[in-house]
């Protein structure tokens, strides 16, 4: 509980739930008759899955859950681990990467799993309290993220709060 209350404080001073959302919002917009992969789609609270995305999506998409956690109550999936070739259209990679310690393997196995044109969807913090702890590794920045993204045709970057002092990054990396 004490945790909850922690990231939506978090939240509330950062903006970068709203950020991510209305992000996400915005492109699951011209997405129709799609496969898409949400990695990390998170516990249930309340009676529902507060951080999946899917709800922004139109029901003609295929969308498959996951998470690392079994007990969350979707297939499992590991990105590190994972062995998908060209099946998805979009994958879906919110506030997954920070808590990966493998993150190279993690992009490499996203690249490999999309179709070609197929679209990655990747939203980090930057400036952020630590959270999920022990696992919590990582911070990007938008020139780090150019460098880990550069297999993709194009990656298009925005940021939550100042340029140089960012809350949070959302990604578009098309391959």
């Amino acid at each position: 509980m004490k945790k909850q209350v922690f990231r939506l404080l978090a939240n509330f001073v950062f903006r970068t739930g709203q950020f991510n959302n209305r992000s996400v919002r915005e492109f699951a917009q011209r997405i129709r008759d799609k496969t898409i992969l949400e990695l990390g789609s998170g516990r249930m609270e309340g009676g529902k899955y507060s951080y999946s995305l899917r709800r922004f999506f139109d029901r003609s998409n295929r969308f498959l859950q996951s998470d690392v956690v079994k007990e969350f109550g979707h297939r499992v999936v590991d990105v590190t681990k994972m062995n998908y070739k060209s099946e998805f259209d979009v994958i879906l990679c919110t506030n997954v990467l920070e808590h990966v310690f493998d993150f190279h393997k993690a992009v490499v196995n996203i690249y490999a799993a999309l179709k070609s044109g197929g679209a990655a969807v990747i939203f980090v913090p930057a400036f952020y309290p630590l959270h999920d702890e022990p696992n919590d590794f990582w911070r990007f920045t938008e020139h780090s993220l150019k460098i880990l993204l550069k297999k993709f045709r194009r990656v298009e970057i925005r940021h939550s709060g100042l340029r140089q002092y960012p809350f949070a990054y959302y990604v578009e990396a098309y391959k």
